[in-house]
């Protein structure tokens, strides 16, 4: 039979652990489109008994041993479980943090976990164990553990996932629950545009492979707006909630009502101001295809398109997608061309017939397409592609124009 750690003051439910008194606090992870804490994450607090705070990162300093560690981790489950099992709550979920680095030197054997349940009266199933996966290099071992706390009836969370060796073999080969994004990816991903596509894109990855996606460390508005905007499925954070002691059944529709409101704004605002900009272009670029309808030159269409400062490059795709000519680069464009790219400068022959602006202009002719931002090999900038299919002495053409997309 594995005992329950004897430091628990089963009265006061807190532990003594080498002079530090310590004790639970519940952060909430709040559903975006529920609006409410659908789960809390457990977090140690100490005090020394000179009634000074000790820092988690102190009180994980003290263990001098493997074993030490394992004690230790084992105290911080229990408070954790124990406190939790007495909160007024229904389904909710607890997060729990294991020490995976001493579980992964140790190795011990299973069933403290069973004993805790058994003990608590909380249900497997209301418990997500969250693994820091950097920190275990054996991957067979890291494929038992998830596997021993799945058969207990738990879910797998990996957290900091973004930070320092992350990488998503890890999410394809373990497959978690739920993953938790590494808070510095928020805040750098609400100042740059760059990180906030590649954010987006990971959580796009992440819910292909089938977990959901916690972005935690959210502190400000924008952050929020950012983690919304990027589809993360909850958040966690300052700005929301600070962890407490006693868990309160505080309402969190209107915080994420007026982030959603505050998103949905900014999203106006910028669709006016792009609405705006591409009613203008189009009058022009319209103008460029009647000039090349009499002539059939492209630099004639080009002189009229290069007269926008955002267009930096014109071309004329056949039916097929093969494109006819070369590209015609505007000269505040050649002025900037980096030479490490000019393999892929000439496009002459080339086929763009997978790309949308050609198949999309194909399937609507004489309805002018506009493509996402996206980076464009012919250049290697990020762009958008403006293309519109025309027919002449029957012949079918697709006139494009790249506008230069810069990160504001």
């Amino acid at each position: 039979m594995i005992l329950l750690n004897p430091y628990i003051d089963h009265d006061t439910n807190t532990a003594d652990y080498k002079g530090c008194t310590l004790s639970s606090v519940f952060q909430p992870i709040i559903s975006i489109p529920h609006q409410r804490a659908v789960g809390y994450e457990g977090l140690v607090r100490g005090v020394t008994a000179k009634g000074d705070a000790c820092s988690p990162i102190e009180i994980f300093a003290l263990p001098e041993s493997s074993s030490e560690h394992l004690a230790l981790d084992r105290i911080c489950r229990l408070l954790h479980i124990q406190n939790f099992s007495k909160q007024n709550l229904d389904n909710e979920w607890i997060f729990i943090n294991l020490d995976s680095m001493c579980l992964a030197n140790k190795k011990p054997t299973p069933g403290f976990m069973n004993r805790l349940f058994s003990i608590s009266g909380i249900a497997p199933h209301r418990v997500v164990i969250e693994i820091l996966e950097s920190e275990i290099k054996d991957q067979a071992y890291l494929k038992d553990l998830i596997r021993h706390f799945r058969e207990l009836g738990c879910l797998i969370a990996i957290d900091d996932f973004g930070a320092g060796h992350s990488n998503f073999d890890r999410i394809w080969e373990l497959e978690p629950d739920i993953v938790k994004i590494d808070r510095n990816l928020i805040q750098r991903a609400a100042i740059n545009s760059k990180v906030k596509r590649i954010l987006s894109g990971m959580v796009s990855l992440i819910h292909e492979a089938g977990s959901l996606v916690i972005i935690e460390g959210v502190e400000t508005e924008l952050e929020a707006q950012t983690a919304i905007e990027v589809n993360a499925d909850m958040l966690q954070g300052f700005y929301l909630a600070k962890p407490s002691a006693k868990i309160s059944h505080q309402s969190f529709r209107g915080a994420i009502q007026n982030i959603l409101e505050s998103q949905q704004q900014a999203r106006n605002i910028t669709s006016d101001q792009i609405n705006h900009h591409s009613t203008e272009f189009q009058e022009q670029f319209r103008k460029a295809v009647r000039k090349f309808r009499v002539l059939k030159q492209l630099d004639d269409f080009a002189q009229v398109i290069f007269q926008h400062e955002r267009a930096v490059r014109c071309f004329i795709l056949n039916e097929m997608g093969y494109q006819i000519g070369q590209s015609i680069h505007s000269g505040h464009y050649k002025e900037r061309l980096d030479p490490r790219f000019l393999p892929l400068i000439s496009a002459d022959n080339a086929n763009w017939s997978h790309k949308h602006y050609h198949f999309l202009a194909i399937q609507n002719p004489y309805v002018i397409q506009m493509s996402r931002p996206y980076l464009s090999i012919a250049g290697a900038n990020l762009c958008i592609t403006v293309s519109l299919a025309i027919e002449i002495d029957q012949q079918v053409y697709v006139i494009c124009c790249d506008l230069d997309w810069q990160d504001d």
